[in-house]
């Protein structure tokens, strides 16, 4: 009795030491694997990633290997270099469109909000990081904003639309995060083709075309111009460390070169 129980274990050991071995092989390989991988991955998803769909264990993964979305405005702040922005470049193949998209919803926390920038934005061919910067400064990506002036007037929504210089808009349409930004985006651009420059631009924005034209600016418009400015290179910068640095710094050759 004693000889057979000896001889089933070696029978035992024979039996399972093949796939024992085997499953500690590909476990080495797997981590092997996992640790020559990039630490910020682009996301290649074709669909805009929201709290329905995503399951924990994907939260989880998005936190370690790249920026928590509570720390964004902070990181935004930090990067002060200036880069080129590629943000609409990039929006506009479809090879990096969602990988933008995931950004921005990070920068917003609303998906609706940033659908709305990013659309009407690429119709009227504004910079993103200059689109959301302004979206920031007016209402801190808040579309229920609302802020009385000296005046009387009141400015509303997410681009913070004046209701004396848009009379046609209901006062629940600037609340539309899509409407506040066709007619915030349309008048931006109408101010940066009346200035030639974004930061007269943004201080028309802000200030209204005659006060600029007639030199007389008021500093608290200067003080916001500074602050979309601000933010808005950081912007650039972290767009660049967390997706555009995946696409090639010269974005134009590697778009191109999927082409061929």
């Amino acid at each position: 009795m004693k000889s057979n129980k000896k001889t089933s274990k070696r029978e035992l050991f024979i039996k399972f030491s093949g796939p024992i071995l085997f499953s500690a092989f590909f476990a080495a390989i797997c981590v092997g694997v996992v640790k020559f991988l990039p630490e910020d991955a682009p996301i290649n998803s074709e669909y805009v990633i929201t709290s329905k769909e995503t399951n924990s264990d994907e939260e989880e993964w998005q936190k370690s290997i790249l920026v928590n979305p509570s720390d964004y405005h902070s990181k935004v702040v930090e990067h002060k270099t200036q880069k080129t922005d590629m943000g609409l470049e990039l929006y506009r193949s479809a090879v990096s469109k969602s990988s933008v998209v995931w950004f921005y919803n990070q920068i917003t926390g609303n998906q609706d909000v940033t659908l709305a920038i990013l659309t009407s934005a690429d119709a009227n061919d504004i910079p993103l990081s200059l689109a959301f910067a302004l979206a920031y400064t007016e209402s801190r990506y808040k579309v229920t904003a609302v802020n009385s002036n000296t005046n009387k007037s009141i400015d509303r929504g997410l681009f913070q639309l004046n209701n004396r210089s848009f009379p046609q808009l209901k006062e629940e349409e600037f609340f539309d995060p899509y409407i506040s930004a066709k007619y915030g985006m349309s008048h931006l651009r109408f101010c940066l083709n009346t200035a030639g420059n974004e930061v007269s631009a943004l201080a028309m924005y802000n200030a209204g075309t005659n006060k600029v034209r007639n030199n007389k600016t008021p500093q608290v418009t200067l003080n916001y111009v500074s602050n979309i400015m601000g933010y808005r290179e950081g912007l650039d910068a972290l767009f660049n460390t967390q997706v555009a640095i995946f696409y090639n710094q010269d974005s134009s050759k590697f778009l191109a070169s999927l082409t061929k």
